[in-house]
């Protein structure tokens, strides 16, 4: 029982950090785009790189504390090689609903959430398992 409470609240912090940097991306795109009237292409980049940044802290030191320190430099460039495949990850299911014809402003937001969602999924399972790994102790050798 005592795992399951500490996956829910890992859970839980991991979907908080995301709806933070999420609010992040969104706020200084608009500042950019719109307060400093850089190109859309920059500003979203921009964002994104901040926003990443700001996941990468709060997850390392809030969502996975518990974890292994395997060095900030190893898992900040994994943690960005993970969100660029979350993207992509949304980017397709975005582009299949397309070919498929699914272009109306309900079934692309419907698309978007399920691209999210997937890379989500993907994310988490990548941060476990490449990035913030499981401290592992050592089992005392027994002798006799």
């Amino acid at each position: 029982m005592r795992r399951y409470r500490k996956l829910i609240g890992e859970l839980a912090r991991f979907g908080s950090v995301g709806v933070l940097c999420v609010a992040v991306n969104i706020a200084l795109y608009n500042l950019l785009r719109y307060g400093l009237e850089i190109e859309s292409l920059t500003s979203n980049a921009l964002a994104m790189v901040v926003s990443t940044s700001v996941g990468y802290v709060a997850n390392r030191y809030w969502t996975f504390r518990e974890s292994d320190e395997s060095g900030v430099a190893r898992e900040y460039v994994l943690f960005f090689v993970l969100n660029g495949v979350g993207f992509v990850i949304t980017e397709a299911v975005l582009w299949l609903a397309h070919l498929a014809g699914f272009d109306g402003k309900w079934t692309s937001n419907g698309a978007l959430l399920l691209g999210i969602g997937l890379a989500t999924i993907f994310r988490y399972w990548g941060y476990k398992r490449w990035v913030f790994r499981e401290r592992h102790t050592e089992e005392p050798v027994r002798v006799g």
